[in-house]
């Protein structure tokens, strides 16, 4: 099962007690175009994708349930797995001359844009055939609570799949209220919406009753040279 999967959130978190967080997104690019819903919780953080997939992410252990609503079914990716995948994508994309497992840190443009009425500085950054853009802004509301919950989120197995070929947004100033990346030719772009702290039913952090595991294919081989 194939998933388009663009670097993830800006995650907004104010001082309370219960930090239940709903962040939206647009979402434009790679097959996707529209909303993407976020809820995160203490240890639990679900994204609904599109109306078709939604995960769950247990922060704690970095295993992700996915969710596949038309189906009625779900399938588990352990952490170990997933860090299993990174490292064969990783190593497959470096024999097709792909990405560098080491890439340079993204550069300071020295340009300032606004976006949904936040000033932005843009950042730029190339390594191989991935290019991405970043617009950061220090006058995100909470800016230091937003890097901590996106430090949480990056403990989802999936969040760590593009680990080692693109930099961790937390390295610069600020929150990243839009990035565009662009793979092959290919453009994805991520515009944050809005983050309220509002109550999460715990509900949608468990599977459906009605639902059946389907279980995950083995990955495989990565020829050798």
């Amino acid at each position: 099962m194939k998933f388009h999967l663009g670097f993830l959130v800006s995650l907004f978190i104010a001082m309370a007690a219960r930090a239940d967080i709903v962040i939206v997104q647009n979402v434009d690019g790679m097959a996707q175009s529209g909303q993407m819903t976020i809820m995160v919780s203490a240890d639990k953080v679900r994204t609904d994708v599109n109306s078709q997939i939604s995960t769950i992410t247990d922060t704690t252990t970095g295993d992700v349930t996915t969710l596949m609503h038309a189906q009625k079914s779900y399938m588990v990716i352990p952490a170990a797995t997933s860090k299993a995948m990174r490292l064969q994508m990783a190593m497959a994309m470096q024999q097709a001359g792909g990405p560098s497992a080491s890439p340079s840190a993204p550069v300071a443009t020295g340009k300032t844009e606004k976006v949904n009425g936040f000033n932005a500085q843009v950042y730029t950054f190339s390594n191989g055939n991935i290019k991405a853009t970043y617009w950061m802004s220090a006058d995100f509301p909470n800016a230091k609570l937003v890097q901590d919950a996106l430090a949480q989120f990056r403990k989802g197995g999936l969040a760590d799949m593009t680990r080692g070929m693109a930099p961790d947004s937390s390295t610069l100033p600020g929150v990243p209220v839009k990035t565009q990346v662009e793979i092959n030719g290919q453009k994805i772009t991520t515009e944050l919406v809005s983050a309220q702290n509002q109550p999460v039913d715990p509900g949608v952090y468990q599977v459906p009753a009605n639902y059946t595991e389907v279980k995950m294919p083995a990955m495989p081989a990565i020829p050798q040279h």
